[in-house]
This record gives structure tokens, sequence and C-alpha cells, in this order.
């Protein structure tokens, strides 16, 4: 009996650890970001650039928080994975694991806990570091793009579309599909199998260029009411809810600090 229940809890084991391999494979690179929540500054203890260090080391791409990424991955559907520190130390040991979490915050790979007994802090705290990455060599990271995959043909109700967004269905390089924030960032709508995309027209952030896909609306059994995927600073799609108001103006819901703030797009 107990010899069934170690081969039954190896199978589990494994099981996941396949399926950690196949998931992780499918994101082209990770973010590091340049101070973890416990750190008193940025890169202390070295320990942000070590994460880099042994990140690259596995084939992985890295991004720093503030570095432009390129835009053959920032075009990528939630592309990139974002990697968080964890300090779970005790009086008597350093304790560190890690999470690599997608652009919806999921947890995709979760490390073993690393652990230190020196007692100088920097070399317990990158001791520990390197013990959590002790078996990510295993996963044998390589990017493989996802492949798309017929969808099921599911029957569809066709809610019919105010005039307020009637002008969208076809799709033109006219000002009738360019809205602009006050921000100053103009995107252009486009019709692509039955959705929406929009791209920048022009943009004063640099965290978009022009002819960057920012986002994807997807119709809702609300005529004006879509699902949205938008592109955040750092270039993973977050989903969010948007919809054009009696005005013909784009609002799009996006989460902050201090809650949603609705931002518009002026028709």
């Amino acid at each position: 009996m107990k010899k069934n229940i170690l081969l039954l809890i190896a199978v589990v084991l494994n099981f996941n650890f396949l399926v950690a391999q196949e998931s992780i494979n499918e994101y082209a690179y990770i973010v590091v970001p340049d101070e973890f929540s416990f750190q008193r500054s940025p890169d202390e203890f070295q320990l942000n650039s070590l994460a880099k260090f042994l990140l690259k080391k596995q084939n992985v791409l890295v991004f720093g928080e503030y570095e432009d990424i390129p835009e053959q991955y920032r075009n990528l559907n939630c592309g990139g994975l974002n990697f968080k520190l964890n300090k779970e130390s005790s009086a008597f040991r350093t304790k560190l694991s890690f999470e690599l979490r997608d652009c919806r915050n999921k947890i995709v790979y979760k490390s073993e806990v690393g652990t230190s007994l020196e007692k100088d802090y920097k070399k317990g705290y990158q001791e520990s570091l390197r013990n959590a990455f002790a078996n990510f060599h295993k996963l044998n990271y390589k990017y493989e793009p996802k492949i798309a995959i017929a969808a099921q043909v599911i029957p569809v109700v066709t809610a019919k579309v105010p005039s307020v967004v009637a002008a969208l269905q076809t799709p033109t390089k006219s000002a009738a599909n360019v809205y602009t924030s006050a921000q100053g960032l103009a995107i252009q709508l486009e019709e692509s199998n039955g959705s929406y995309i929009g791209k920048v027209l022009k943009s004063t952030s640099i965290n978009y260029t022009e002819g960057q896909l920012i986002c994807k609306l997807f119709q809702t059994s609300l005529a004006s009411v879509f699902k949205a995927e938008w592109k955040d600073a750092y270039g993973n799609f977050v989903n969010t809810i948007a919809y054009f108001d009696a005005e013909g103006n784009l609002n799009v819901d996006l989460a902050g600090a201090t809650g949603i703030t609705v931002v518009k797009f002026a028709k």
C-alpha cells in the first residue's frame, strides 16, 4: 500500500513538472523588476542582477522593468512573464522562492524554496536565490510560439449594433475610425474576423510606437460594450472592458493603484 502511494505521488509530481514545462515554453521573455517588494533600494544585494543572470544561463530572453521591449515581442498576446521574488526568511535562515506570472497575474511557474545559513546578508540572499533556481534547468526552456487551433463552431447570437458604432463596420483610413485620448494617444480601429483591433497612429509616450497593436475588442451581448485586451506600458495585454458612449467616444477601463480609471478616446 505504501509503495503504491509513493508511486502515485511520483506520477503526480512528474505530471505537474511536464505541465509547467509545456506552459513556460509558450512565453518569449521574462521581465525582472529593478526592485523587489522587500528590498530597500534597487538591486539591493545584487539580487535583481543575479536573477537576470541565472535566467539568461537557461537561454531565457530577459528584460529589466524599464527596458524597451522590441516590437516583435510587444506585439505578442500576453507573450511575457513577470518575475516575482518572495522572501520567506526565519530567524536563522534566509529563504527565497520565485514565481513567474503571466499578464493576468496567473502563476505559471513556482520555484522551490532556496535556503542559506550565511550570516552575511548579501551572501545569504544570493545563495538562497541560487538554490531556488536549483531545478529550473530541468524545464529545458525553449520558446515555442503558440500554434493557433481552429475554434469549435459555436452558434453566436449577433446583437444589433447601434449607429454609434455602425461606422466601424467598414474600416478605412478615414478619421471616422480614429480615437484620441487627452494624453495625445491616437488609435485607429479596424475590423478583424468579426472583432476589432486598434493600432497606434500617434503617441507622445515612449511606451507606444506608430503602427503598434494596442488593443483587441470582442463583441458581447451588449451592443456597444466589448471585452477588451489592452496593451499596458510594459508591453503585456491585460483583460478589461471597453465601450462606446452616446457621443461615439471610446472608453476603456484601466486598473491603477487607486482603482479603475476610465480613459476616454474622443472620436
